[in-house]
């Protein structure tokens, strides 16, 4: 078989991989970028992009049956399921279309099929297109799957991962979400709003265990409301489920009790874990560490020439985050010796209703450093828009290092707080103060206030004070 020459092959055509595909052929690289399915990974096809489609509908469908609220008289509201996902499946793919033409104007390269190392620099391509490639560098872009929870497998007709949810054709009579992360909650958000009954279970004592612990109380507090079973500090007992016909029973630890919690389907959503098996990792020399391929700031792993980004090793599950380690990777490989990414600035972002948004240290992590810090909130119900809006549910808390009034974490539980993080995340990125984000005048009356007065409040220069 002729072997190919390159500057860059790529094996994996996610958000990171792309990515640097493409920054490398603008910095004048010739590459081929390898995918088993389709260019644009899980974020395009089975995460941010289809979920995030579902939870846009389903707050226009909630936002309509309270139009009475504003004097807006509409007829009967009521949901198509078939028509949303039809509309959810347009929206992937106009921007997969959109993707394959960004690649072939820049001149990547794709091939179909499943690459391996063979050795540093040279690459084997099983499937339709089978090749062997040579290069001077290879990154490795192959993302991650849902994890499983041992003893409770994953049939794909009651035992459901993310996967499985985004291309039902009807919607479960009720469903019961293992974990608490952003995957978990953004589902239980978007079947509250359909009308699902949903029960939430969560081994942590609270919900997105990792993120400020005033997020997660407050988005508990939100989604019990609106009917949500919530079950903390609480372990299901895989062995003693049971599975019927037409629903499960899980056997659940909580409160001293073992509790029975039944639905239709269940959803695992534990995490997620590195796809790193039949890459030849051995035989290329690359390390792992706890599951992940193992790199320095430059991106590069253990072995010369071979670069890893995105979920393949570790850190923050994020598009955008695996995105910002691929253009790095691509400028290590021209040379231009890069800063490593700074990854709390990298902004987190949870789609519920209503969002919880979040970028640097949450108030704990900034205590366990030993700082000194002062926290501060400014609530919705006292900001202009939100009242106009009529979603005055959370707040906007900013973490500040008491001695020098740097901003440390900024956490936002709101309407639309997805969007005003990356205000916050710029604010970080620039090394800003309290004061001078408090300082920087906002346009009123908008959502993005409630994150200057909560700026204001912190460094003391607040009219509320």
């Amino acid at each position: 078989m002729e072997e190919r020459e390159y500057d860059l092959v790529v094996l994996g055509g996610g958000t990171g991989g792309y990515t640097a595909a493409i920054r490398a052929t603008q910095l004048g690289m010739r590459v081929a970028l390898v995918e088993q399915e389709k260019v644009g990974g899980v974020c395009l096809h089975k995460g941010c992009i289809p979920t995030k489609a579902l939870l846009e509908a389903a707050e226009v469908l909630a936002r309509t049956r309270e139009a009475a609220r504003f004097g807006v008289e509409v007829g009967q509201v009521g949901l198509d399921f078939g028509r949303l996902q039809e509309s959810k499946r347009a929206a992937v793919a106009a921007l997969y279309d959109s993707l394959q033409r960004l690649l072939q104007r820049h001149k990547v390269e794709v091939i179909a099929g499943r690459g391996r190392l063979l050795s540093p620099g040279q690459v084997a391509v099983e499937g339709p297109e089978p090749a062997r490639l040579r290069a001077r560098f290879v990154l490795l872009a192959t993302g991650s799957r849902p994890r499983e929870l041992p003893g409770l497998p994953v049939d794909g007709r009651r035992v459901l991962t993310s996967d499985h949810l985004l291309e039902m054709e009807a919607l479960p009579s009720s469903l019961a979400i293992v974990g608490a992360g952003a995957v978990g909650l953004e589902f239980a958000s978007f079947f509250l709003d359909v009308g699902v009954p949903v029960t939430v279970i969560e081994l942590l004592p609270r919900l997105l265990p990792t993120e400020d612990e005033e997020l997660g109380r407050g988005l508990e507090k939100v989604l019990v409301s609106r009917g949500a079973t919530v079950l903390t500090s609480a372990r299901v007992l895989p062995e003693k489920a049971r599975l019927y016909d037409d629903h499960i029973e899980l056997s659940v630890e909580h409160d001293g009790q073992e509790k029975v919690v039944r639905a239709s389907h269940v959803l695992v959503a534990i995490g997620r874990r590195a796809n790193v098996e039949d890459l030849g990792l051995e035989d290329a020399g690359v390390q792992l560490a706890d599951g992940f391929v193992r790199v320095d700031g430059q991106m590069q792993t253990d072995q010369p020439g071979i670069y890893a980004v995105g979920d393949l090793v570790g850190g923050p599950l994020l598009a955008h985050k695996a995105a910002a380690e691929g253009a790095i990777a691509a400028e290590a490989m021209a040379g231009r010796s890069p800063r490593p990414l700074d990854y709390a600035r990298v902004p987190r972002v949870v789609y519920t209703r209503p969002h919880a948004a979040a970028v640097g240290l949450s108030e704990e992590e900034a205590r366990r450093d030993g700082r000194r810090v002062r926290a501060q909130r400014f609530s919705f119900r006292y900001n202009a828009m939100a009242i106009i809006r009529q979603e005055t549910e959370g707040a906007a808390k900013v973490v500040v290092d008491a001695e020098t009034g740097d901003l440390l974490g900024v956490h936002i539980l709101g309407p639309q707080a997805g969007e005003l993080i990356g205000e916050a995340a710029l604010a970080r990125y620039l090394e800003a103060s309290a004061w001078e984000l408090g300082s920087n005048v906002h346009p009123h009356p908008s959502l993005s206030e409630a994150l200057m007065d909560a700026a204001q409040l912190a460094a003391r220069i607040s009219i509320y004070l």
